[in-house]
């Protein structure tokens, strides 16, 4: 059983697709609301560094999808 707390980012894998992933999912309110992946990510304090290895691109592409994500004045 895992619980992931309101908010936290997180994914399932399944490592062999020759058999059958299940997954059982519940909310803990009516209400459980949406996280938008793109601000959760781009838009925290994560190094940059960090992100570029974990989508293996680079620093540069990173530094545009935040520029690409910052609210405009």
């Amino acid at each position: 059983m895992f619980i992931f707390p309101k908010g936290l980012v997180h994914f399932q894998y399944n490592a062999d697709p020759q058999k059958i992933a299940q997954a059982i999912s519940a909310f803990g309110s009516a209400s459980a609301g949406t996280v938008s992946l793109p601000t959760t990510l781009f838009l925290t304090n994560i190094d940059d560094n960090t992100l570029a290895k974990s989508f293996k691109t680079d620093v540069t592409t990173i530094q545009t999808l935040k520029a690409g994500l910052t609210p405009k004045s």
